[in-house]
């Protein structure tokens, strides 16, 4: 294998019951049984899909407290759109195009239903991969283009499962200091709470679907990642799965609760809200005014995250060590290596003209100006060969994602338990003439293997392929033994403390050692 010193290129029993088997076919479609009643699909090349599966009932009862289940049914339900989304706000973006779906789901607080993509409903016993989205914790679904499980299903026998949640100030905002607030135990992380009544879907109902509810694992991007992280730590989620996967999303800290209940206090009086009973308040705002609250929240600086709130958050995901409600769970993680590039692209004139002083300058927001210089200085030594902005492009990558992903990596691989593996995707897509390099998200056409529903974000399919052959090669060898390691792929070893290896992604994927070491150093030095 070729041992690569920096992770840069710049430094080159049967459960189903139905009408017939093992595939029963109502007219409209397949049909499989759920503990609350039978639901019907359809076909999609070759694999049974069912959209907007209830796993929890409508929450406009229950806002801010736990979910219930849904009302069993006693005809065969319809399942071939997908559920509505938690209200939030809309960002279009050119480079996303492809990945909207049309329709685009509707908004409302009956939102939580789940997407299922099966080769069989037989008792095969696939292994079953539970995709959390993006969007951080106020954005985002399950039903973006870029998430069909039709093509990961077919290519590896594997069973997909997408979920819609909780968000913003529905799922994330904690009430337990106000008064009446002993009723909302639960509020900061209810958003969680709803990921873990999925998870027990999956664990009572996917074996109907045939999949393996004793082989799940779960995998998301960016605040998907993080879901992934906080679950990682929640004693209500564990041995509902058995791997995890975080890309671009290494959460490490959650929100204290003395920062949540300022937060809630903050937001309260964003809103206007002077009320002897500011619950009663928040849980009267209509529905279709809820993005609009939001807004203001975030004007004002609310964090709308999990909450360490000592009771289903009992500590922090992974600090100050990997939680022991991980020990036992192989994990995968990795970053883009140019996560920020996407966030920054609206600047592009600046960016292009940006020189180091600029850069200097512009990194002195929330430092000194010799903080910023040092980190300047440090990163022209590691990378000589790159440009302002490419440079400052690189240290934002690594202050926001890359960082996080070597402390997960290093805290996992400390515990002594499953191991851990760790990526850096870097193909550079054409779009932009290259501009972006391998922006945040940019990986997910290719673990998904749904590039022709990226076209948006990568130009054309044909000469990305091979890439996305091999990474959907290695996310369903980790989601059926816990190890990535798969065909079109050199050796890739699991993280410890001495080589500290992981796996570049390119067109020619290599393996390289001492991840993200110059960086670190240069980082710590500002601590």
């Amino acid at each position: 294998m070729t041992l690569l010193k920096s992770p840069r290129r710049a430094l080159a029993g049967l459960a189903f019951m139905v009408l017939a088997a093992p595939l029963a076919m109502a007219q409209d479609g397949p049909i499989a049984d759920t503990e609350y009643g039978q639901v019907s699909g359809e076909m999609e090349d070759g694999i049974n899909v069912f959209r907007g599966i209830p796993y929890g009932a409508d929450t406009a009862d229950t806002r801010f407290l736990p979910a219930e289940e849904p009302a069993p049914w006693d005809d065969v339900r319809v399942s071939v759109e997908y559920p509505d989304s938690t209200p939030q706000m809309v960002r279009g973006s050119p480079l996303f195009a492809s990945w909207q779906p049309d329709p685009d789901p509707k908004q409302s607080e009956d939102m939580l239903g789940l997407n299922v993509w099966t080769p069989g409903l037989d008792d095969r016993k696939r292994p079953v991969m539970v995709w959390l989205h993006g969007g951080g914790f106020i954005n985002g679904n399950g039903s973006s283009t870029v998430y069909e499980g039709t093509r990961l299903a077919n290519r590896g026998d594997v069973v997909v499962v997408t979920i819609n949640h909780r968000l913003n100030m529905m799922g994330y905002l904690y009430l337990g200091d106000l008064p009446g607030g002993d009723a909302y135990p639960d509020s900061g992380n209810i958003g969680n709470l709803d990921m873990v009544m999925a998870l027990e879907w999956v664990r009572d109902n996917i074996e109907n679907f045939g999949g393996d509810p004793e082989n799940v694992t779960i995998f998301g991007e960016s605040g998907g990642g993080a879901k992934v992280s906080t679950l990682l730590a929640m004693p209500s989620a564990e041995g509902l799965f058995d791997r995890a996967i975080v890309q671009s999303g290494s959460l490490t800290e959650a929100v204290t609760l003395e920062d949540a209940i300022e937060d809630t206090n903050n937001f309260i009086k964003a809103l206007g809200i002077d009320s002897e009973d500011p619950i009663a308040a928040l849980k009267a705002i209509p529905v279709e005014d809820v993005t609009g609250a939001v807004s203001k929240g975030l004007a004002a600086g609310v964090a709308f995250r999990p909450v360490l709130d000592n009771r289903s958050l009992p500590r922090h995901p992974f600090s100050p060590d990997a939680p022991a409600t991980a020990l036992n769970v192989p994990m995968l993680v990795g970053t883009n290596d140019d996560e920020r590039s996407l966030y920054v692209v609206a600047d592009k004139a600046a960016m292009d003209a940006l020189t180091f002083e600029g850069a200097v300058k512009r990194l002195s927001s929330g430092r000194t100006p010799e903080q910023a210089q040092t980190l300047v200085d440090g990163y022209r030594e590691i990378f000589p060969d790159q440009t302002p902005k490419e440079l400052y492009v690189t240290i934002l990558s690594d202050l926001s994602f890359t960082r996080g992903s070597k402390a997960q990596a290093e805290r996992k691989a400390a515990q002594g338990g499953a191991p851990i593996y760790v990526y850096l995707f870097d193909w550079d897509t054409p779009v932009m003439g290259g501009w972006l390099g391998a922006p945040h998200a940019m990986e997910l056409g290719f673990t998904f293997d749904n590039l022709a529903n990226s076209l948006s974000m990568i130009g054309s399919v044909e000469p990305a392929q091979p890439l996305a052959d091999k990474m959907a090669e290695a996310w369903i060898s980790f989601a059926r033994h816990g190890n990535p390691n798969a065909r079109g792929l050199p050796y890739w070893p699991a993280y410890d403390e001495e080589s500290r290896a992981y796996m570049r992604f390119s067109l020619e994927p290599e393996v390289g050692t001492y991840y993200f070491e110059g960086e670190a150093a240069v980082l710590s030095s500002l601590d």
